[in-house]
């Protein structure tokens, strides 16, 4: 049977958010709330939910504050905030799932469905949410480590060490600076989202590209690349990318 925990200071927020899991999340059977961060620990050891939806923002204990206090993390989370950007990056980085509040019913459903087709690796969380501290102390967002899970485990990666992403289907090919390359299963357009604001260019549908590793665009239409390889410059792509160039 599937428990949720439902953490977060505001009454109206775990109150919406119990009624929808009960109305449109058949998945989850038992559903608890905890508006008091600081008895939030002891329920957890109580109630022993396998999935917690938790608020960053809390009087008292923040979300991560809260987290430090629980020796055994053996549940998935859920992070939910209202809108901030930098927050927003922090998790997003470090493969976590996120809801904005308030929270919208289909990103509920499918952040669900993602936690029910994932394996229980408690292990591996547990270094996500270690990037996500790192990423939330980082002086700014140029310091971020993006975190990308694989079969062998998850790699942990500044932007600088990234010379181009590509699409590959469903999955993206990560070409990586004095590192072999890896594979995800994630789309590169969700890349492009992250990336994007850390000087990567969109040159092609399939080739996300670091600058700072583009030396020149070729006659052909080819992005020569300081490695030596060279990728696709699309003709409607072509202006955007000389004029991040210049």
């Amino acid at each position: 049977m599937l428990k949720a925990l439902l953490i977060d200071d505001e009454e109206r927020a775990t109150d919406s958010l119990r009624l929808m899991i009960e109305k449109m999340v058949p998945a989850i059977q038992q559903v608890m709330v905890c508006n008091d961060p600081r008895n939030a620990a002891a329920l957890i050891s109580e109630f022993k939910p396998g999935l917690v939806f938790l608020d960053i923002q809390m009087p008292h204990l923040n979300g991560f504050q809260l987290l430090d206090q629980i020796p055994n993390k053996d549940f998935k989370l859920i992070f939910t905030t209202a809108y901030n950007e930098y927050a927003i990056q922090a998790i997003r980085f470090s493969a976590f799932d996120y809801l904005l509040k308030p929270v919208d019913v289909e990103e509920l459903q499918t952040a669900v469905e993602r936690f029910l087709e994932t394996q229980q690796d408690y292990k591996e969380q547990f270094d996500l949410l270690k990037n996500i501290m790192h990423n939330m102390e980082a002086p700014s967002s140029d310091e971020f480590r993006l975190a990308l899970p694989t079969k062998e485990g998850v790699h942990f990666l500044f932007p600088q060490d990234i010379i181009r992403c590509e699409a590959i289907g469903n999955y993206t090919r990560f070409h990586l600076k004095d590192k072999p390359v890896c594979i995800i299963s994630k789309t590169l357009g969700e890349y492009d989202a992250l990336l994007s604001p850390h000087h990567f260019i969109r040159t092609h549908k399939s080739h996300l590209v670091n600058r700072k590793y583009i030396s020149f665009v070729d006659h052909d239409g080819f992005a020569v690349l300081k490695d030596g390889s060279k990728v696709e410059v699309s003709r409607r792509r072509k202006e955007e990318v000389m004029a991040a160039l210049k």
